[in-house]
């Protein structure tokens, strides 16, 4: 590879290659933004969203935290941690049945995915009385809002059913929030424009070599060219 003739053939072409830079730029740029007029003003913006997924933790428990005493003196009566895991096993697929997914759906913008998961021990792959809410969306703060709101809306259901029931303080399972956040789970892509610059700068490269093996014919035609009168004159000198 003569990497000397070849820049000797950018250069020799370099307002095409300069062209050919810029507009690769332009329709990458073009691939990952859009630019409009808002307001009379000018407005740029992507034109793929990210995802965001957020994520509110409910903790199953019961009154007197009596995960804060060993289960043989513990001061609740009736306390049992692996009934409230089971709990909150029951609670994510009550989440994502119908009833709750209707109530949930009247509350948060239109086409929000909502569900949710009991949480497991990482070491033993079991149930903990946990339950994670999740919703996905374009923004963070709207997908840890949409997913605390879903969670509170659970919480009232449970509250609303325990007290229609008549269910004894002392025996009522409460949901508490712990933690509210949000986490990327799709960025925007940059392939699309990677490819769409690297395509127009390669053809702009391609026509430069072109070009470059079309001058040799073209100063051959141009040199038959001038040295056409001549030959024409010689031969009327001879002539005469």
């Amino acid at each position: 590879m003569d990497l000397n003739l070849y820049l000797r053939v950018l250069w020799r072409f370099r307002l095409i290659v300069a062209i050919g830079f810029v507009l690769a730029i332009a329709i990458a740029f073009a691939s990952l933004a859009k630019v409009g007029f808002a307001d009379g003003s000018l407005s740029i913006s992507h034109r793929q969203q990210e995802t965001w997924q957020g994520t509110t933790r409910l903790f199953v428990t019961q009154q007197g935290f009596p995960w804060g005493a060993l289960p043989p003196v513990s001061p609740t009566p009736g306390f049992n941690p692996s009934a409230l895991a089971g709990l909150a096993v029951y609670y994510a697929q009550l989440i994502n049945g119908d009833p709750i997914q209707r109530q949930i759906g009247k509350s948060v913008p239109p086409g929000t995915v909502l569900s949710a998961a009991p949480v497991t021990d990482p070491a033993t792959n079991s149930a903990l009385a946990m339950v994670d809410v999740t919703s996905v969306s374009r923004t963070p703060a709207q997908a840890a809002r949409v997913s605390l709101a879903g969670a509170e809306l659970f919480r009232s259901y449970i509250a609303h059913q325990q007290a229609s029931a008549r269910t004894p303080l002392n025996q009522r399972v409460l949901l508490q929030v712990l933690s509210t956040r949000a986490a990327l789970i799709a960025g925007r892509k940059k392939t699309l424009a990677i490819v769409a610059f690297l395509a127009v700068l390669a053809a702009t490269i391609a026509l430069a070599f072109v070009l470059e093996n079309q001058r040799p014919r073209i100063q051959a035609v141009a040199s038959v060219t001038a040295g056409a009168p001549a030959q024409r004159a010689d031969v009327r000198k001879t002539g005469s």
